[in-house]
């Protein structure tokens, strides 16, 4: 009678299924545990891919004199025909109430609200920084919040999101670039970012 022993019994016949079998574990096990966070990316890459095709151009991460000795570090800068726009990128997940002339905004992530501040302000300091380093060219701001915020009482005119993205922020190809906003986007360009 022979004496089996277990290891020897394991070895032979699930070698050949084990890296299989466990690669398909951890993948299943991925998939469900995951699958959030994958929609999140692709929602993410979407924002970004989206922002990326606006206007004739853009910039990031620009660092902007504010005229006191410091700087803004302006988020996203887009190349119109007839001007420049300023994004500046808001990350509040949840409801968000808002209006164009009130001090607190509030966000709601389930029961629970938060209060922070009119982003306008700074937006509009952002955009006089970078009016005055461009003069003679029309420079405006928008807010703009990603996919994880919603308005259930509507937002003001200039806040912004993926599904409703201003048609002069549009790539259109009938218009060519003013010359004077060409000169003015190089200057930009020349400025220091990261």
């Amino acid at each position: 009678m022979d004496t089996i022993n277990i290891s020897q019994m394991l070895d032979q016949p699930v070698a050949g299924y084990a890296l299989p079998l466990g690669l398909l574990i951890l993948l299943l096990a991925f998939l469900v545990l995951g699958r959030k966070s994958l929609a999140q990316g692709w929602l993410n890459l979407r924002t970004r891919m989206r922002l990326n095709h606006l206007g004739y151009g853009h910039l990031t991460k620009l660092h902007c004199p504010d005229g006191l000795g410091y700087h803004f570090v302006i988020d996203r800068l887009v190349l119109r025909h007839d001007g420049i726009s300023l994004l500046m990128y808001i990350n509040y997940p949840g409801k968000i109430f808002c209006a164009d002339d009130i001090d607190d905004w509030t966000q709601m992530l389930g029961r629970k609200s938060y209060r922070f501040k009119n982003p306008f302000y700074e937006l509009e300091c952002q955009v006089k920084a970078v009016a005055d380093c461009v003069p003679g060219v029309t420079v405006d701001g928008y807010l703009f919040f990603d996919h994880q915020a919603l308005f259930p009482k509507g937002h003001p005119e200039r806040v912004i999101y993926l599904r409703n993205i201003p048609q002069r922020l549009e790539r259109d190809k009938q218009f060519k670039v003013n010359q004077v906003v060409k000169s003015a986007w190089e200057k930009l360009k020349a400025m220091p970012r990261g």
